[in-house]
């Protein structure tokens, strides 16, 4: 029986993802229309379960309807294999249902054309994690595109097919004992996220989610 790959990788966070990236000249961050559009759709997402979590709750419960204990999810013609299958589950819709609705963030598009160069980045190459080989983390790479220093944490997400996969994976946060990118999306300190999506070549594809401290202009239309 074949399974899907899926993988989620440790979180930047606050004390080990959220340090200054230094200032450079402004880029410009203009994103073609089919590429904004998937940004757009994984922002929503993120919206979502930010200022609705009890909405969510209903579609964390639907999406593993067909989890078993086996640790499988009986999902379209491929079974998902998780780490630790229910448990993970059961944790998240409970915290969702108690979570408060926080503000949407701001998408900024200079913000994502940071999170899409990492992804060009890291991509093509297979490689996973959050620090590109010169050692730059997510606040770094947004500082050269925003052009001023940023404080981020980043969550990336690793073979899902959709944006609402993308993050109920994130929302789960199966085989992350901290539950890092979940605290991520719930972080009420963020103000502004940028997305970037595209293959990876070990996992097929990936999404790249920076958010930041700082309340950046929202260059694009609202992500929801």
């Amino acid at each position: 029986m074949q399974l899907r790959p899926m993988r989620l990788v440790v979180p930047m966070v606050l004390i080990l993802g959220r340090t200054s990236g230094s200032a450079q000249a402004h880029q410009t961050c203009t994103q073609p229309p089919d590429r904004l559009s998937r940004q757009r759709e994984v922002a929503a997402e993120v919206n979502l379960a930010r200022t609705n979590p009890h909405t969510y709750t209903e579609i964390v419960e639907q999406y593993f309807a067909r989890l078993g204990d086996d640790r499988l999810n009986r999902r379209g013609e491929t079974p998902i294999l998780m780490n630790e299958g229910r448990p993970a589950v059961d944790e998240a819709i409970a915290f969702l249902r108690s979570a408060e609705a926080l503000a949407p963030l701001r998408l900024s598009s200079c913000l994502s054309q940071s999170a899409q160069d990492y992804v060009a980045e890291s991509g093509a190459s297979g490689r996973v994690g959050h620090r590109s080989p010169d050692g730059r983390g997510p606040s770094e790479r947004a500082a050269e595109r925003v052009g001023h220093r940023v404080y981020c944490g980043e969550n990336i997400s690793y073979g899902r097919d959709s944006p609402r996969e993308h993050v109920i994976g994130l929302l789960v946060d199966d085989g992350v004992a901290s539950r890092g990118h979940r605290k991520n999306i719930f972080d009420q300190t963020y103000r502004s996220m940028g997305i970037g999506v595209g293959s990876h070549s070990r996992y097929e594809n990936m999404a790249v989610v920076v958010m930041c401290m700082d309340e950046l202009p929202a260059e694009d239309a609202p992500a929801g």
